[in-house]
């Protein structure tokens, strides 16, 4: 029997991305001696710290390859939407850094209710939103976040003061690669959205000469995955 196109792309994916954390490892592994044996000249370690660098780029863009390729499975469970909200711009800092040179706050939303979530999927999703609004300006601009209840669905808000999109770019945002940063696989957008309509909702973008706002709208509970033919 001929496996089906999606299942044969997902074990492609998953070889190939097996293959290259092989390599990865190793030339990490080979810097890092690399590093030790340097004898402490700077100008030898900085070659090896070059390397690590890119060992961990190649790693991010893999991740993110990986979450874009794989089907979406969730694990839902009890969230918080605040506490969300705030975990996500900690965990944001926590990983480019909590200084003067990026300006990410969240906004208290007071919801009382408890959503169901796979909290895992939806941070990758904020997590993506967020770092393209950090990453519209240089120096970055001031961005936040804020979650609101609107009636079945909860709405997480990203709003930076960035220069704004061009309307003709501004369509092409989520499609994958479609529009790429220096350094960027240009897939990050892509797996907001796909993590948003797993959820069973949506991604909304919207920009102008004051900046972009995007929006992830979910229901409060993931829906109930539909009964397989018997």
């Amino acid at each position: 029997m001929t496996e089906p196109v999606g299942e044969s792309f997902e074990n492609l994916v998953n070889q190939v991305a097996h293959d290259i954390r092989n390599h990865m490892f190793t030339m990490g592994l080979q810097a890092e001696l690399g590093q030790r044996r340097c004898g402490g000249l700077p100008e030898v370690k900085a070659h090896f710290d070059a390397i690590l660098a890119q060992v961990d780029a190649l790693r991010k863009y893999l991740d993110e390859l990986l979450l874009f390729s794989r089907p979406a499975r969730l694990a839902p469970s009890s969230v918080d939407p605040d506490a969300f909200v705030h975990d996500q711009v900690q965990n944001y800092q926590s990983r480019h850094g909590s200084g003067a040179e990026i300006d990410v706050r969240a906004e208290p939303g007071e919801l009382s209710r408890r959503a169901r979530w796979d909290p895992i999927s939806l941070g990758h999703a904020v997590h993506a939103l967020l770092d393209n609004a950090v990453r519209s300006a240089n120096p970055a601009p001031r961005t936040v976040i804020s979650v609101r209840s609107e009636g079945e669905f909860v709405t997480i808000e990203v709003k930076d003061g960035g220069p704004g999109i061009a309307p003709d770019i501004l369509p092409k945002l989520a499609t994958p690669m479609a529009v790429r940063r220096a350094g960027s696989l240009g897939l990050g957008l892509a797996v907001a959205r796909k993590m948003a309509e797993a959820h069973g909702g949506r991604l909304e973008i919207e920009s102008g000469g004051e900046g972009t706002t995007a929006r992830l709208v979910v229901p409060w509970e993931v829906p109930a995955p539909a009964a397989q033919p018997q």
